[in-house]
Order: C-alpha cells, then sequence, then structure tokens
C-alpha cells in the first residue's frame, strides 16, 4: 500500500513538472486568448497567446538550451520581445514582455543608455549569450501594440519559418468545444477564369441539427461554385475567439479542397486577404474564409493536388452533397452539409463599374496618373488581379476607390502644395480619412513642393495642416514637490493632429530612458537608474516633437532625499 502511494505521488509529481519542463514558457495554467494562424488584420497570428490572469509579472522561462539570437524592443509591435536560438535549430520569441531577467535586463539597458534611446534592436552574437532550458528570461506583460496583459509566444523550425507551438507539447490545452459557425457564403464563378468573379458572395441559410452538425438550405444553381464560411475556434475556460487549424472539404465523398493551418512563412502571412474575402471584411467586418484557391493565391497551406476546391454542378438527375468540416488543434470539428441541386440559370454576367472615372487597371502594367493637385503611380502587380477602381479629385480629397480591394505592392501618390504659403507649408502632412472622416497621419515627406507618401490600402487622403504643439504634463507632481517615496515619474503626452513622433528627456542634463506607452499616452522614469543628484534639488526637462516638427518643453524641480 505505502508503495502504491508513493507511486501514485511520484506520478503527480511527474505530470506536475512536466507542465514546466519547457513545454510552455509560463508556469501557471495554461489557457489561450489566440491560437496559431488566427485570422488578424492583413496577416495570419505567428504564434499563440497565452493569458496571464489579467495581470503582469508572471515569470517568463526558455523552453529549451541555446542562445539569445535578437533582443528587441519597440512602442508598437511585439514591445519588449526577446527571441532564442535552441540548439535543435528551432527558435522561440517571447513578446510584450514587461520585463527582462535582471541577466539580461542589464545588457538591455547598457544599450539603451549608450543609444540614448528606448527602441533597439539588436542581434548577438552566436553562443554570446547562452540561455538554458528553464531559466528566467522575463516577465510577463503588455508592452507594444497589446490590448491586455499577456504572452504572445512563438516557435519557429529551423529556416525561421512559424510552426504551431501546440504540436510540440507533452500535454494538451483543455479544449473540447468545437468550432463556431456564424454564417454559410457562395459564390457563382464564370466560367472563362476563377479569378474573374466580381460578384458578391450570396448566404445560405443553415440549420443547427446538434452541438456540432449544421444542415443548409437546399441549393438550387448550377456552372461553377466557390463556397466561403464565416467561422472561429473556441476553448474551455475562455471567451476569445481562435483561429481554425484544419478545413477540409468533400463532395459525394469525395475530398476536394483540404487546408492546413499549422505553419506557414513570413513571405506569406500579408496573403491572408487572398484566403479572405477582403470586400466583405472591410464593409462588413466579418471574415470569409474562401473554400476555394483563386488562380493569384499563393498560399502554400492547401493541398493543392486536390485541385482548386471549385465545384461545377451540371448533372441534372441527381442531387450534390457538399460537406464542410472544420477542425480545432485538438480535433473537435464542426460539419456542415449542402444539399445542391441542379437548376438552369441566366447567364453570369460581370457588372462593370459605370463611372467617368474608372480606370482598368492591367495588372502588369505600370501607370502614371496625373491629376490637378495631385498624382499616383502604379507599379506593375500592384494588384493581384486586373481590376477596374473608381479615383476622383474633388474638394482636395484624392479618393482612390474604396479600401475593399487588397493591395499588394506600395501605391505612391503626391500632392502639390502651392497653395500653402512658407509658414504653413512645412506644416502639412498627407492623412488618410475613414468612413467618419477621421483622420490619420500618414506622411510628412516634403521635397521640392511635393508632399509623398507610399501607401497600402484604397481609400481617401488629403492634405492637412497641423500647427499646434503637443501636450506634456507631470503626473501628480507639483513644483518643488519632495517626491522622495516615489520609484517612478509619470508623464502623459499627446498630439490631436499629426500625433507623437519623438521624445527625450533629462534630469539634472543627463538622458534618461523613458520607457513609452503609445496605447496610453504615459512616459515612465524609473528612479531604479540612479540618475541622480548630488544635491536634492532635481530639475527635469522633457521635449515632445509631433510629426510636422512642432515641439512642446517641460521643466519641473522637485526634491529627493539623496541615497548614500
Amino acid at each position: 500500500m505505502r508503495y502504491y502511494l508513493l507511486t501514485i505521488f511520484f506520478l503527480l509529481n511527474s505530470i506536475i513538472y512536466s507542465q514546466n519542463s519547457g513545454d510552455y514558457p509560463l508556469d501557471i495554467p495554461i489557457i489561450l486568448s489566440g491560437t496559431f494562424a488566427e485570422l488578424r488584420p492583413n496577416h495570419f497570428h505567428a504564434g499563440i497567446d497565452i493569458k496571464t490572469k489579467g495581470t503582469e509579472g508572471f515569470n517568463v522561462y526558455s523552453i529549451g538550451d541555446g542562445y539569445i539570437s535578437r533582443i528587441q524592443i519597440t512602442h508598437g509591435g511585439y514591445g519588449k520581445a526577446l527571441y532564442i536560438k535552441h540548439d535543435n535549430g528551432q527558435s522561440s520569441v517571447y513578446a510584450h514582455l514587461k520585463k527582462y531577467s535582471p541577466k539580461i535586463e542589464k545588457i538591455v539597458k547598457e544599450i539603451q543608455y549608450s543609444n540614448e534611446s528606448y527602441t533597439f534592436r539588436v542581434y548577438p552574437k552566436e553562443n554570446e549569450i547562452r540561455i538554458s532550458e528553464k531559466e528566467l528570461i522575463g516577465y510577463s506583460g503588455n508592452t507594444g501594440r497589446s490590448y491586455g496583459p499577456h504572452l504572445h509566444y512563438e516557435l519557429r523550425d529551423d529556416k525561421d519559418r512559424p510552426i504551431n507551438p501546440l504540436e510540440y507539447k507533452n500535454y494538451p490545452i483543455l479544449d473540447t468545444i468545437p468550432p463556431v459557425v456564424l454564417g454559410l457564403h457562395y459564390k457563382e464563378i464564370p466560367q472563362n477564369s476563377i479569378s474573374g468573379s466580381n460578384s458578391s458572395f450570396k448566404n445560405l441559410k443553415i440549420t443547427k441539427i446538434s452541438n456540432n452538425l449544421f444542415i443548409s438550405d437546399t441549393l438550387n444553381t448550377s456552372g461553377l461554385i466557390g463556397f466561403g464560411v464565416n467561422s472561429y475556434d473556441r476553448m474551455n475556460n475562455t471567451w476569445n475567439k481562435m483561429g481554425l487549424s484544419d478545413i477540409k472539404v468533400n463532395l459525394d465523398g469525395e475530398e476536394v479542397f483540404d487546408m492546413n493551418l499549422n505553419s506557414f512563412s513570413y513571405d506569406e502571412w500579408r496573403h491572408i486577404n487572398t484566403f479572405i474575402d477582403y470586400a466583405s471584411y472591410k464593409n462588413k467586418k466579418i471574415r470569409i474564409q474562401k473554400l476555394y484557391i483563386e488562380d493569384y493565391n499563393p498560399l502554400n497551406m492547401y493541398n493543392r493536388s486536390l485541385g482548386n476546391g471549385v465545384i461545377n454542378i451540371k448533372n441534372q438527375d441527381k442531387v450534390y452533397l457538399y460537406t464542410i468540416r472544420l477542425f480545432d488543434f485538438n480535433k473537435n470539428y464542426t460539419e456542415i452539409l449542402v444539399p445542391i441541386r441542379w437548376k438552369e440559370k441566366t447567364n453570369y454576367k460581370i457588372n462593370g463599374l459605370k463611372s467617368d472615372n474608372i480606370y482598368s487597371i492591367n495588372k502588369d502594367s505600370i501607370y502614371n496618373l496625373l491629376f490637378a493637385s495631385s498624382s499616383i503611380k502604379l507599379s506593375n502587380n500592384t494588384f493581384y488581379t486586373d481590376k477596374e477602381i473608381e479615383i476622383i479629385e474633388r474638394d482636395n480629397i484624392l479618393s482612390i476607390d474604396e479600401d475593399s480591394i487588397p493591395v499588394l505592392k506600395v501605391i505612391t501618390i503626391k500632392f502639390n502644395t502651392d497653395r500653402y504659403n512658407d509658414s504653413l507649408v512645412n506644416k502639412t502632412y498627407i492623412a488618410k480619412l475613414d468612413k467618419e472622416d477621421k483622420s490619420s497621419f500618414v506622411s510628412n515627406n516634403l521635397k521640392n513642393g511635393k508632399l509623398t507618401a507610399n501607401i497600402k490600402l484604397l481609400g481617401n487622403y488629403m492634405i492637412k495642416v497641423d500647427s499646434i504643439q503637443p501636450s506634456i504634463n507631470l503626473i501628480d507632481v507639483l513644483d518643488n514637490q519632495w517626491i522622495s517615496n516615489r520609484d517612478k515619474l509619470q508623464i502623459k503626452i499627446n498630439d490631436k493632429n499629426s500625433g507623437i513622433s519623438s521624445y527625450r528627456g533629462t534630469l539634472n542634463d543627463k538622458w534618461i530612458l523613458l520607457e513609452y506607452n503609445p496605447m496610453k499616452g504615459i512616459l515612465t522614469y524609473d528612479f531604479n537608474d540612479n540618475i541622480n543628484n548630488s544635491e536634492p534639488k532635481n530639475i527635469l526637462k522633457v521635449n515632445v516633437t509631433d510629426n510636422v516638427g512642432n515641439t512642446k518643453y517641460l521643466e519641473k524641480v522637485f526634491f529627493r532625499k539623496v541615497k548614500k
């Protein structure tokens, strides 16, 4: 009996230990808020997002032996991130960190103070900074473009291609919930080319039969048909919407489409806009995932030996059964049955745009389009296919169709600044207008009287003027106040027009590290950096510059007890 109890004890202990033995980089229960290849704006998600109980500061460990290959800090993106090249050839990435381990933080601070910059990117030499499996490398946080505390964790193969980290773990994350279906859609496709269809997706009503089974109304149609599905995955213990792992389609029992979303290359990740219906996403905020492959789609996530996934309804004497299976990583699946009956229809016709401002763009050609106060340059292969786009210059706004067509290469636009006098021309910038006419900064590249921008989104652009300084406010510190008990200084900065471009701070004429949180507009200085005066009096100076060069200065005197 005693031997039996000891055996159970050691088995349980080994199970608990295995959860912290490099499988996952955190030693807390693993609950995800984002999965691999999840659909994100203009890219597939390259890792998994691990929840950190809504707080920061949990220990983050290396998942294996190796060396640090990159340390990077950015205001947006991954924020504070660490890259480790492992001895087995794989790499791991840990992002949105609050701070690094003391060993790494010392190196980071030396780089920042040497460069006098919060942001940087360095690539240490091979084996220069060795890291062991399960070694503390940092603390979970919320830096960069993050909307809540979590750890973004990536695994990459020996060719630096993202791969699903869940494939390399000893134990699964609890997931008994099948994918959720929000809608089923289809599109009639012309006979001449799968890439020639400008028609919109149509909805097909579905009925829920059980937890993971749906059946649609009978589709009465004929000719070439392409389907799409609006779906996401769910996991236990979280309400986050996540991505699918695999999509399989059969027609009358024969497989016609298979897409595996467990690996991709960084050359591909923006091509998500060939997998989803971009116009539906931009206009209706729904992501229809196409269950067929258009001619121009370069993604390698499909089993292309099955064909392009388009089906041909041509037999008048049968009812076809089209079956969709949506899988998550744990092999939970949802099935959609679609009965299809042949029905004669009128010839498919592509409706062309009707306007005096329509430009027919051949994807293989270069275009230089001139207007009264602006110009546009389109290189070859700007779009995936030939397009008809509407371009209008009116009321100082250059309108380049709508943001419902994905752009493959940058488009160069230029605006003349002749109408602005010398006192204003250097305060001009190009802004993009959204549907509510709210503007966002794009470029202030001024040369030879022209403002230039390289854009990746269609839509409305115009020149705006910003002659107003940014604002700076030291939070909760009065002039000449004693603040010996403070660990940090916080400074609120803001610019309502062109936006913040740069900032710089000194304490007693020595450069200080100000950590910027652009989501909150807060600069933070940590007194542990020990940029202190030999006297109690301290003079803080901060200047903030916006994107067109307007600068605001702040000078504040405060007192602190001198540390011996």
